[in-house]
């Protein structure tokens, strides 16, 4: 366990280390936040353009929330930055292991994906007109966490087909967060879609968290919620298991092949 948290530590250090190099405290909160918080605005306003005031909510909240599944799944790209930068195999003979350097390669962005959501719920709802109710709303934001856990073993298991296909990390990126925006109850209710859509969406994160969090605002009964809260834990357990499975098939092809090294 000692060896986890080391490693936890010390990719944090690593990604915002990173992180610093590309932003400084003001380009991030006027920039890639301020960016964050106008995507989920346009979204409401369009809400409220087709519909009503709860139609607004009802895509404010889906949209605050799925912004820590949009931040969380960024580790796509900073695992395939490590082929290109000729460095996987280095992570890949990692004393500890490599699931561990692997899975927490992008972890800081679990950690600004959870400040963006929270700047996002506690600011946009009575900025535009739409305050969502208290305590429940309070009681909603720990939910979020559970969410961005989710979406990170989501994202870490795509990671392993960016790192098959090289070049197409943004594009690998971009579809997972589009599918979860389009299929996962952000917009509109999972259950307009057909049968098949709805039964595959059951396997996304995001969707179960975000009705639990709908359920909370509405006062849904104790044990709905956390069947909820449960099926989202299983659902992104799940993801991590496929992640794993992909890294190490990854590793174990890449060392008899040499594959692992640097893709230019």
């Amino acid at each position: 366990m000692r060896h986890v948290l080391r490693i936890v530590r010390e990719s944090l250090i690593l990604g915002f280390a990173e992180m610093g190099a590309v932003y400084t405290w003001k380009t991030w909160t006027f920039g890639w936040l301020m960016r964050l918080l106008c995507q989920a605005t346009f979204y409401a306003l369009l809400g409220r353009y087709v519909g009503d005031e709860a139609t607004m909510q009802y895509v404010l909240v889906g949209n605050i929330v799925v912004l820590a599944c949009m931040e969380s799944t960024i580790v796509v790209i900073s695992l395939a930055g490590e082929r290109r930068m000729g460095t996987l195999p280095l992570l890949a003979i990692a004393p500890s292991g490599h699931l561990p350097v692997y899975l927490g390669r992008g972890l800081q962005w679990t950690v600004t994906g959870l400040t963006s959501s929270s700047v996002a719920w506690l600011v946009l709802p009575p900025l535009l007109g739409v305050p969502l109710p208290w305590p429940q709303a309070g009681y909603a934001m720990p939910v979020m966490l559970l969410i961005l856990v989710s979406s990170y073993g989501y994202g870490c298991a795509l990671a392993g087909i960016a790192l098959r296909l090289r070049g197409v990390e943004w594009l690998v990126l971009n579809v997972a967060y589009g599918i979860v925006m389009t299929f996962g109850g952000v917009n509109v209710p999972v259950e307009v879609w057909p049968a098949p859509l709805e039964f595959a969406a059951q396997a996304l994160p995001v969707v179960h968290g975000l009705e639990a969090v709908r359920g909370i605002l509405d006062g849904a009964p104790i044990g709905h919620v956390m069947g909820l809260l449960g099926t989202e834990a299983l659902v992104g357990a799940c993801w991590y298991a496929v992640a794993a499975l992909s890294m190490d098939r990854l590793v174990s092809v890449g060392r008899r092949d040499g594959s692992l090294d640097y893709a230019g």
